[in-house]
């Protein structure tokens, strides 16, 4: 009796055209026939190990040089400092020319000319066409006048960020929870399954979003908001005043590190360039004193860009600097959307905490940038 590994070899081959790279993988793996037979077809990917992630750099999206209706990825990896190239289902003519607006657990979010949201995993194939944003019943604030009056423009999203749903309660099939920051100002949530984004703040200007140890923080100008999160209810649950003043002018990313609420300053009031960058730990229990610097990291690196911005452990490894900020531009503001091509003179580089050093980052692209955590192959 015939087994599976003597599965005709032009039904195989008919079956792994169909299938995106993580299925392809774990094809690979049922028999030695079938790794043999499949593995001149999987692209090189950059070693990945989801018990000490460190993530690929995201480049550009490219029509495929095989099927002009699929994507080719671009990503570049620091543990070899090489760029890889990822052949993906996702259809091309669906992201052509789309603004990148964030990433997280193998998710890439952007924003198409019809204004529509999107999440898609350039790895599995995967596309979610997000809810459009529709503002409250009977609101006729100022952002609503402002969005009618520059709605052909699509800087109105300034940063859209994955996260894990922490309600385990809600039943949610991938345990999804987006955060968008819009422009000049606002606040919305959507979870996995809704049909709706739901308002956090319609009227504060926030820099930067996350979920951490079950609430929604988000850090404006010169105060940090908190919401609880049950179910599909969002409670709010606290507000601090940021009286150090060093902080505000900075632009902010919150950072989670071992449960605690980090929050890294990066200088950009006077130059595009950062020059000076200090991280801070948020003390709840501390009234007066809301955040406490941090010095030192010690075998870890925090990773900032559009998006979640997130820590990794760099223990073994020979492409990631320990107690070191790796940073990229995120700047839409400042970047010139029809330039196509790498350039060297973006805001990117690597931050030595201990020694306060930068150093320029090794490779060029066309910012705005996006840290790509693949999920675990």
């Amino acid at each position: 009796m015939a087994g599976w590994a003597d599965l005709p070899l032009d039904l195989l081959n008919s079956i792994s055209n169909r299938l995106d790279v993580v299925s392809l993988l774990h094809l690979s793996t049922v028999c030695t026939s079938w790794a043999s037979a499949i593995g001149c077809r999987l692209p090189a990917l950059p070693s990945f190990d989801p018990d000490q992630p460190i993530p690929w750099l995201f480049l550009q999206v490219e029509p495929s040089t095989s099927n002009p209706n699929h994507s080719d990825f671009t990503f570049y990896d620091l543990n070899s400092g090489s760029s890889y190239c990822v052949p993906s289902p996702i259809p091309y003519p669906s992201i052509c020319g789309a603004r990148w607006l964030g990433s997280n657990n193998g998710w890439l979010a952007l924003i198409n000319w019809q204004h529509q949201f999107h999440l898609i995993s350039p790895l599995t194939g995967a596309h979610l066409l997000l809810p459009s944003v529709k503002f409250p019943d009977n609101y006729q604030g100022i952002l609503a006048r402002y969005w009618s009056n520059n709605r052909a423009e699509w800087n109105y999203c300034a940063k859209v960020i994955p996260c894990q749903d922490p309600d385990r309660r809600s039943g949610s099939h991938s345990g999804l929870l987006v955060l968008a920051l819009f422009w000049p100002h606002g606040l919305a949530v959507w979870k996995d399954r809704g049909n709706k984004w739901t308002w956090l703040d319609l009227e504060t200007r926030y820099k930067d979003a996350i979920v951490c140890s079950g609430k929604i923080y988000a850090v404006a100008h010169d105060f940090l908001h908190c919401w609880e999160v049950t179910g599909s209810s969002f409670k709010e649950w606290d507000i601090r005043t940021i009286t150090n003043r060093m902080l505000k002018p900075h632009a902010n990313y919150l950072v989670e590190f071992g449960g605690k609420l980090l929050m890294v300053c990066r200088n950009k009031e006077w130059s595009r360039l950062s020059h000076r960058m200090s991280v801070y730990e948020l003390d709840l229990y501390q009234r007066d004193v809301l955040w406490k610097p941090v010095e030192n990291i010690m075998d870890h690196a925090l990773f900032l860009g559009m998006g979640y911005s997130r820590v990794a452990s760099t223990f073994a490894l020979d492409g990631a600097q320990e107690n070191c900020i790796y940073y990229v531009d995120d700047d839409y503001f400042f970047c010139d959307l029809s330039i196509k091509q790498p350039f060297p003179d973006h805001d990117s580089g690597v931050h030595n905490l201990e020694k306060k050093t930068y150093e320029r980052f090794p490779v060029d692209y066309s910012p705005p940038a996006a840290w790509f955590w693949p999920r675990e192959l």
